[in-house]
This record gives C-alpha cells, sequence and structure tokens, in this order.
C-alpha cells in the first residue's frame, strides 16, 4: 500500500467512526512505536470508557425499572390503600375511645402517626402522576411533538420538592415512633388499664414499622444478593418482561463473522494489534478483512483483549465483539450495546 493510499484511508478512519481502523504496513518501525504509544495512552486515558458505558447504560436501566416498579399503579395503590387504611382505623378508634384517659399522650401519638400516613400518601400520588406526566411526555416526543423546557423545568423541580417532603416525612416518622415507643413504654401497666384500646392500637402501628422495615432489609438483602449472584439471567427475564425482542438464529448466521489474528512487526508480534480475517458463514456471506490497533482489538461485552485465533462477529454498525458475547447478547436484546443499532430493525434505537 502506497503512502498517499495509506494517509487516504487513515483520514477516512478519522472522519467516519465506524470505518474499519486501519494499521500502516509491517515493515515501518515507526508504525510499532505508534501502536505502542496509541496503547499506552489509550489504557492513561480510559480506552474502556465504551465497555464502562456499557455497564453503566445497564445499570442505569436498571435503577430506571426498579423505580418505576416501586411507582406502578399496583405498588402505589397498595401503599395509598394500606395508609388511608391506618387514618380510617386511627379516627374511628380515637372517637370510640373518648372515655379513655391515659396516663400518656398516647392519643396525641395516635393522631400524629395519622397524619403521617396522609401526607405520605399526598407525596406518593403527586409523585405517581408526576411519573405519569413524563411519561406521556416522552411519547409525545417519540411522536415528534415539541416538548417545552418549561415543562422539563416544572418535571425536575416538581420531583425535587417531593423527593425533600418524602425525606423529611420518613426522618419525621422515624422520631415519632421513638417518641410514641417511650410513651407505651412508660405508661406500662397503668396505660394498659386505663386506655386499653389506645394502648394495643399504638403497639400494634408501632409492631407494623418494625416489621415492614425488617422485610425492607431483607428484601433489599436478597435483591442484592441476586444482582451480584444472578445479574445475566436478571437482565434475561427483565428484558422478556419489557417485551423486548430478540434475534433469532437465523438473523445471527447472516452476521459476518471473524477469526482474530495478531499482527507479526519484524520478528515480534505487535502487542494486541491484530487483524480480523473472514470467515464464510452458512449463508455463504464472506466480510472483507480488517485491521484493528491495540487499542480496539477488545471485546466491550467482556471487557477482554481478543486474543490469537478467537471467533469474532461484527454488526451492520461496525462494532465488533467476541462471539459468544455478543450472540448471547443478540437472543436477549437485537441491538448493538455500544450504539443501540438495531440488527432486525435496521434503525438506532434512542
Amino acid at each position: 500500500m502506497s503512502s498517499t493510499s495509506l494517509s487516504d484511508a487513515t483520514t477516512t478512519s478519522a472522519s467516519d467512526p465506524h470505518a474499519p481502523l486501519l494499521r500502516m504496513r509491517q515493515s515501518d518501525a515507526s508504525a510499532a512505536r505508534s501502536s505502542a504509544l496509541a496503547l499506552l495512552l489509550g489504557r492513561v486515558t480510559g480506552r474502556r470508557g465504551a465497555s464502562m458505558l456499557v455497564r453503566e447504560t445497564a445499570a442505569r436501566e436498571l435503577e430506571e425499572r426498579r423505580a418505576d416498579w416501586g411507582y406502578s399503579k399496583p405498588v402505589v395503590a397498595l401503599d395509598i390503600l394500606w395508609n388511608t387504611a391506618f387514618v380510617v382505623v386511627s379516627v374511628v378508634m380515637l372517637i370510640c375511645t373518648v372515655n379513655e384517659k391515659p396516663n400518656t399522650p398516647v392519643r396525641v401519638w395516635i393522631c400524629g402517626y395519622a397524619l403521617q400516613c396522609s401526607v405520605h400518601v399526598v407525596l406518593v400520588w403527586l409523585e405517581y402522576k408526576r411519573r405519569n406526566a413524563r411519561r406521556a411526555s416522552g411519547r409525545r416526543e417519540e411522536r415528534g411533538e415539541d416538548v417545552t423546557d418549561s415543562e422539563d423545568d416544572e418535571d425536575s423541580n416538581q420531583s425535587s420538592v417531593t423527593k425533600r417532603c418524602e425525606s423529611v416525612n420518613t426522618l419525621a416518622s422515624f422520631i415519632w415512633w421513638i417518641v410514641g415507643f417511650y410513651w407505651v413504654i412508660s405508661g406500662g401497666n397503668i396505660l394498659l388499664q386505663q386506655a386499653p384500646r389506645l394502648y394495643w392500637l399504638a403497639v400494634v402501628f408501632l409492631a407494623f414499622d418494625v416489621f415492614f422495615a425488617i422485610f425492607c432489609v431483607v428484601l433489599a438483602c436478597l435483591i442484592g444478593i441476586a444482582l451480584c449472584c444472578c445479574l445475566p439471567c436478571i437482565i434475561a427475564v427483565l428484558y422478556a418482561v419489557a417485551g423486548q425482542e430478540g434475534a433469532s438464529e437465523a438473523d445471527l448466521s447472516i452476521l459476518p463473522k471473524y477469526r482474530f489474528q495478531f499482527i507479526n512487526i519484524g520478528e515480534k508480534p505487535s502487542v494486541g494489534a491484530g487483524k480480523m480475517v473472514p470467515i464464510e458463514t452458512s449463508s455463504g456471506y464472506l466480510a472483507n478483512e480488517r485491521i484493528l490497533l491495540p487499542e480496539d482489538a477488545e471485546c466491550c461485552i467482556c471487557l477482554c483483549s481478543y486474543e490469537d485465533g478467537v471467533d469474532l462477529h461484527a454488526l451492520p454498525c461496525n462494532h465488533h465483539f467476541h462471539s459468544t458475547c455478543i450472540v448471547k447478547w443478540l437472543k436477549m436484546n437485537a441491538t448493538c450495546p455500544l450504539c443501540k443499532y438495531n440488527i432486525l430493525k435496521g434503525t438506532e434505537q434512542v
């Protein structure tokens, strides 16, 4: 290859991020030093940014799904239902126990508990309405309708206020629980004899909060263990529940397939540099040979560099991965992990 054609190829590769990265001919000693320098600079400046982006995107997607599930209609309905039930029971019991004379202000504590439940119901309802409005604006945006910046700012401000109020209410609930526990304990047998129904109502409310806190801690621990041990299975289930469309064996069979080979410069192979030698697929398609720089010779799914002789797959968007890694991914979700290019629809998802 002449120096002119190399220059043109390098310019084309720099202007097009999807174009295959080319390497200067093997006899050029300066190319070896440039590759080593590119390798060092790539590692120092975070060359694994693309692969980290995949993990950050997956984590963000899981977090969004968790938050959306927490404010789904059944969960919100159940939360509002039991807190409203606490308020109703508190009001009924306070009316029915007018003649009881507790020796501690447990009646005040029950009123405060009912007030906190009412505030929680209002905050949950406001956040649920805000999320529905945000989803509606997202659908309008997908249809090409304009969404003003003022709507986004208003949504952000409302979310911030709601979260702060919920945090304050949670802290106040914790402090109020300690106060109620102290009044019930200090009342002792006298409180039980003079105001038995108020006593047992306060005990039930205190016990429910304890059991609910224990349940939340245990559930959080189980979710944490499941995320650490069964993350691939969880991702597969999430995609299945969300209706994500995976690629079939026929779709995967037409993808270009390669075998990675190290490039020898002089007597020693270049560190990480290599070429993607095309392999004929079952559909009879044979791709063009591609040459990779050292910093590009890695799979952004498993974060491992390519080894000599390993099989690779390239997507239509020109991103390449280990065959085993990308096949597992595409069977769950037929989009590129890096650019979200859909191999079935031929479009890039937003």
